[in-house]
């Protein structure tokens, strides 16, 4: 057993106002509302940027963004200020219930802000966001009304009307006698994030000294931690519907190559795992692409993206990418990710200026141990004397399972208990008896008895699981072999890792075991076959074909895998691929059901 001693600031849960998630976009772009749109309302008058609420930053703000950063490795390009400017006034003055409906070619020029402050003290929020993706997507059309007037008018301007003009005034510095006219469809909205920007940097005083001291350690710009902004507002329940989640959003397919992700633990939701592991992919990210504003773009985009498109437009900085390099997958959200990065950094750096240093507030200390065996989860909490809300804190990567009891604390994997309490949690393990150490994992299986008309893809896609993965943990080599009758034992949705297993904990009734189950299948199995063998001797079975996908901007191995209930790992045999790069064109092939 190993044994170390950490420091760390205490730390817990994102406040309950931060419950919505940040993307990487840094914030949803406002969906499209179904219904008829609803006209604007007389609070909802149509501002330009420097009378838009909130767009004016204070001294202390301004000043930290004139100053720029203070890292050489991270430049402030000049056509960028713009952007960061728009972003630093998301982050730190657009109310959460503001939506500012803005250009997405020229992020800065605001062409309205929609205000649901005033509605949202008397509104039911869910009447309140219906209405709002309404009247946003109506704003939109709005806009785009207002710059076919402007576009005809803009040689006489003194015909304009007063909206109009100020349309006319905002694109002053873009040439073109058709600029209004490409500005057509560009509109988007950003809705503000004041509010969990301001809880993030509260939070964030829990992190950031061992964040920079894990970056430092690596030889990495410390001011990389302040990311998490953007990604997650240090939210570590963030979940997004690509599957990201913790503060650094780590994607399935991105975590297991940085981290451990299985039916045991989801590193993704360790501030402190994660943390180390973004810190070697964003290592990784600088040594394929040599530039900081790259690398960091590659975090949001992937590196191998980056590198194709520079190699695409021969060039060698972000900004050639974003001058020159119209890629359908490099869009708003890649094109601005560093522009808020950097709006980031001044946020944040603005708000030590106003509260002082990191505050080291209730200092948690720490002790790590390493286990032999396969122990529960309760287990490990009682030897160390934790509470249930300290033991998670320290430990946030388990499964709900793990925790429940239905699986064990696997041997290799670091926990962490408080200080002070290593010496008699090694005692305790010591004496443990037979019945709370084991050799071998649990495994956690839902029960199928097969009916008449089931296939394995059928089966697959009501538990949402791979059909190779239903074969495997039953032991069957096809699915030919299945039986009316018959119970299958349904794996997690989640992959697992290899390992032994041992026990099968399934739906079974308290009267009835899982062993029961089987025998009883087993034997009405035989009774079927033997019905069977009096009938037709047997079938023409089927070789497993393949069906042929066209891979699509955006998507994923996994996701792809996922839409035709197959493993990732089949996906990757079937098309000789070593990992899960894959580029908009390619045609794969996927395995057919058995």
């Amino acid at each position: 057993m190993h044994r170390f001693r950490m420091t760390c600031l205490a730390f817990g849960l994102a406040a309950a106002g931060a419950s919505q998630l940040v993307f990487a976009q840094a914030a949803p772009v406002a969906d499209e509302g179904d219904d008829p749109p609803a006209p604007l309302r007389g609070s909802e008058t149509p501002v330009n940027a420097a009378a838009a609420p909130g767009a004016t930053l204070p001294n202390a703000l301004t000043n930290v963004i004139s100053n720029g950063a203070t890292n050489a490795n991270l430049p402030r390009y000049d056509a960028l200020k713009p952007a960061v400017s728009f972003w630093t006034r998301v982050f730190s003055q657009y109310s959460e219930l503001q939506s500012v409906v803005h250009s997405s070619v020229y992020p800065n020029k605001v062409f309205m802000v929609l205000d649901y402050r005033d509605d949202a003290t008397t509104t039911d929020k869910f009447v309140l966001d219906k209405r709002r993706r309404a009247e946003e997507a109506d704003a939109k059309d709005h806009v785009d009304d207002v710059l076919k007037r402007v576009q005809a008018k803009q040689y006489a301007p003194e015909t304009m009307s007063a909206e109009e003009r100020r349309i006319y005034d905002l694109f002053a510095d873009v040439p073109g006698a058709d600029k209004f006219s490409k500005q057509i469809g560009t509109a988007r909205v950003q809705r503000g994030l004041k509010e969990r920007t301001e809880n993030a940097l509260e939070v964030s005083n829990r992190y950031l000294p061992s964040m920079e001291a894990t970056f430092r350690n690596y030889g990495l710009p410390a001011q990389l931690t302040r990311l998490p902004l953007v990604e997650s507002s240090f939210n570590l329940q963030a979940y997004s519907k690509s599957g990201a989640a913790g503060i650094w959003q780590f994607i399935p397919s991105s975590a297991r190559i940085y981290m451990r992700l299985d039916d045991v633990v989801d590193d993704r939701r360790d501030p402190w795992t994660s943390t180390d592991a973004a810190a070697r992919h964003l290592r990784d990210d600088y040594t394929r692409l040599q530039d900081w504003p790259l690398a960091i773009t590659a975090y949001n985009h992937g590196r191998n993206g980056i590198a194709r498109a520079l190699d695409a437009i021969n060039g060698k900085t972000l900004m050639d990418l974003i001058e020159r390099w119209d890629g359908p997958r490099f869009g708003f959200a890649s094109r601005n990710y560093y522009a808020e990065f950097l709006a980031a950094v001044d946020v944040e750096r603005a708000y030590r200026e106003r509260v002082g240093a990191l505050r080291n507030s209730n200092p948690l200390e720490f002790e790590i141990v390493e286990t032999r065996n396969y122990v529960p989860y309760d287990t490990l909490r009682r030897l160390c004397g934790a509470s249930d809300e300290v033991f998670q804190r320290l430990n946030p990567a388990y499964r709900p399972e793990v925790i429940e009891g239905k699986l064990y604390v696997p041997p290799g994997h670091l926990i962490r208990v408080p200080y002070g309490s290593a010496r008699a949690f090694e005692v305790g393990y010591a004496k443990l008896g037979s019945h709370e150490r084991f050799d071998s994992q649990r495994a956690l299986f839902l029960l199928h008895r097969i009916g008449r008309g089931d296939s394995l893809g059928k089966i697959a896609r009501q538990y949402g699981v791979s059909q190779g993965a239903i074969l495997k943990v039953n032991d069957l080599k096809s699915a030919h072999r299945l039986r009316v009758g018959a119970v299958l034992k349904i794996p997690p949705k989640t992959e697992s890792r290899p390992g032994p297993i041992t026990v099968a904990v399934g739906d079974a009734t308290p009267q009835q075991t899982l062993q029961q189950k089987i025998v009883e299948a087993k034997e009405e199995q035989r009774d079927n076959d033997a019905a069977a063998t009096k009938g037709a001797t047997g079938r023409a079975r089927k070789k497993a074909g393949f069906r042929t996908h066209k891979v699509q901007s955006g998507q994923t191995l996994s996701g792809i895998a996922q839409r035709y209930n197959v493993s990732v790992s089949d996906l990757r045999a079937a098309n000789h691929l070593k990992g899960s790069n894959i580029r908009p064109g390619q045609k794969l092939k996927v395995p057919l059901d058995s």
